[in-house]
């Protein structure tokens, strides 16, 4: 399977990348970290629709990602930049978005990221 790297600020990102039992993830403290070849990046939105800082400092610096999965919130505040990193990143990188979940996803939306990072 696929390399996976994620950034996880309130805790959404890292239960779904537990969900998924994906043990060997790779968690992206500050963007210094280093992944080896291709990777999936898991990410969460911050402020207005931005990509976080960490993020951007790692995709900078291991550019061979090949997906994206993106957590954020469809609460009213937050609607209109739903999952606007995971856009950022699939526009800058011309990688696909494999999903955008609502907080930790449902079974379902676990069930579509398995499939989809079987196919990588």
């Amino acid at each position: 399977m696929i390399k996976v790297a994620y950034a996880s600020k309130t805790g959404h990102v890292e239960k779904i990348i537990n969900k998924l039992g994906l043990t060997d993830a790779l968690k992206i403290v500050d963007g210094t970290e280093k992944i080896d070849g291709e990777y999936v990046i898991f990410t969460y939105t911050s402020g207005k629709g931005k990509t976080p800082k960490p993020v951007e400092r790692f995709l900078s610096a291991n550019p061979e990602v090949k997906a994206v999965v993106g957590s954020g919130s469809t609460a009213k505040s937050h609607i209109e930049t739903f999952n606007y990193a995971a856009e950022n990143i699939s526009k800058a990188y011309n990688v696909p978005i494999l999903a955008k979940v609502d907080g930790v996803g449902t079974d379902e939306d676990m069930a579509r990221i398995r499939t989809e990072l079987e196919k990588l």
